[in-house]
């Protein structure tokens, strides 16, 4: 059963990285889970440094030490967030590549679930380039969350408002990853009181397949076939309720039609949807298809947390 009782922030005192901390606090507060929040140093050497890397000037390294004290002093106010909240987060400096940093500290400190911001709504130049979340998501074996806003959270000058986690939208389908991303579901919300609601996207090529696979392409074979797709549509989400009955936690289902991903956005939005958990294959996955990737495509574009999981 999925557990959360560590969590980690990645942190640099970006707006984005500020909603991740709250989202950290609110879990915090409603699961009593442990706050860790690390900032990253990344060195940068220009292109044309490279060549001089023997003979670097101490003004550089001055630069660097200031850049360090710097995010030492961001931590001290990460800390000081946290003892407002009556929450001990546990905060560090680290130096090196940050997405493989993070995730060697999420190991080597046995991280339940990692926390991080990201901007707006994803433009071309972030999917080309990529950036530091989609590389965590990418790589990381444990499930990390990824926050745009965190609408549980109202923050003032004064204080941290917290509001409850209503829904949360499963993106099902049967295979083991969504399995494991509903079971992650319900633990949260068997912690925080929210309600599931799983979703099954039956898509346009389906439809298609049932035509193909009907001998003799007729009208009666090819309606034979949509009926076994509804059953197995069926199957699946009686499946799911299953799952949330054997945990104790009631699961509503929905059925849509059309492409998953712009399915799935337009129905959170309609709907009110606080968060959005959804399953994704191994180490990796979404930098070999960018483009194409449910997961990939719901970070960059959803206004609303997403909880992208693999195992």
């Amino acid at each position: 059963m999925a557990k959360l009782q560590k969590i980690l922030v990645a942190y640099d005192g970006s707006p984005q990285s500020k909603e991740a901390l709250y989202c950290a606090i609110y879990f915090s507060h409603r699961t009593g889970a442990a706050v860790h929040a690390v900032k990253v140093f990344e060195p940068y050497f220009r292109e044309s440094k490279w060549k001089e890397v023997g003979n670097l000037s101490e003004e550089m390294f001055e630069h660097f030490a200031a850049a360090e004290n710097k995010d030492l002093q961001l931590m001290e106010a990460v800390k000081e967030l946290g003892r407002e909240q009556e929450i001990d987060i546990t905060t560090d400096v680290l130096s090196g590549h940050v997405a493989h940093t993070l995730l060697e500290y999420a190991q080597k400190h046995e991280i339940s679930i990692i926390i991080a911001g990201t901007r707006g709504k994803g433009a071309l130049q972030h999917l080309l380039l990529g950036s530091v979340t989609h590389g965590l998501v990418s790589v990381a074996s444990i499930p990390v969350l990824v926050v745009k806003e965190c609408q549980m959270v109202q923050h003032t000058d004064k204080a941290l408002i917290m509001n409850p986690l209503r829904t949360i939208v499963v993106a099902y389908d049967g295979h083991p990853q969504s399995v494991v991303a509903l079971n992650w579901a319900i633990a949260i919300a068997k912690l925080t009181g929210a309600q599931v609601t799983v979703v099954k996207v039956c898509e346009p090529f389906q439809a298609g397949e049932a035509y193909t696979k009907a001998e003799g392409r007729n009208a009666a074979r090819t309606s034979s076939q949509l009926r076994k797709l509804e059953e197995m549509n069926a199957n699946l989400m009686n499946e799911a309720k299953e799952l949330g009955k054997q945990q104790g936690v009631e699961i509503n289902t929905h059925l849509l039609n059309g492409g998953v991903l712009e399915s799935l956005l337009e129905f959170t939005e309609k709907q009110g949807i606080d968060m959005i958990a959804v399953g994704a294959h191994g180490r990796g996955i979404l930098d070999k298809f960018p483009f194409g990737s449910v997961p990939h495509g719901l970070i960059s574009l959803s206004p609303i947390p997403v909880l992208v999981v693999k195992k």
